[in-house]
């Protein structure tokens, strides 16, 4: 195989379907009041077209505040491990999930 064939090859790789999806809850906050950063893997399928994973439960993972942002892109790690499942067949599409939290500030009970 020549270098430039494989040059190419690496080159197609690295530019395809590189994704960021950011959803915010409101304005971003001026203050660095964040508590929380998760990350996970979403597994998609049969060439995306069908959600393996569960859909993502904020209430879990902000359980004591309020959710600032989730932000959904495919990672190098994604690329990788995608690249080496679909060499049999195009089956595995995974992406990153970060989902960031805000504290609320402490409020009394009303009686």
């Amino acid at each position: 195989m020549s270098i430039k064939l494989f040059a190419v090859g690496c080159t197609l790789i690295i530019l395809t379907g590189c994704t960021n999806i950011y959803f915010d809850n409101g304005i971003q906050s001026k203050v660095s009041n964040k508590t929380l950063k998760s990350s996970q893997w979403h597994h998609n399928f049969a060439l995306a077209l069908y959600e393996g994973s569960e859909p993502l439960d904020l209430t879990t993972h902000c359980p004591q505040g309020e959710w600032q942002s989730v932000h959904t892109y495919k990672s190098f790690t994604n690329g990788l491990a995608e690249v080496v499942v679909n060499q049999i067949a195009p089956a595995w599409y995974p992406k990153t999930v970060e989902v960031q939290c805000n504290k609320v500030p402490f409020k009394a009970k009303q009686l």
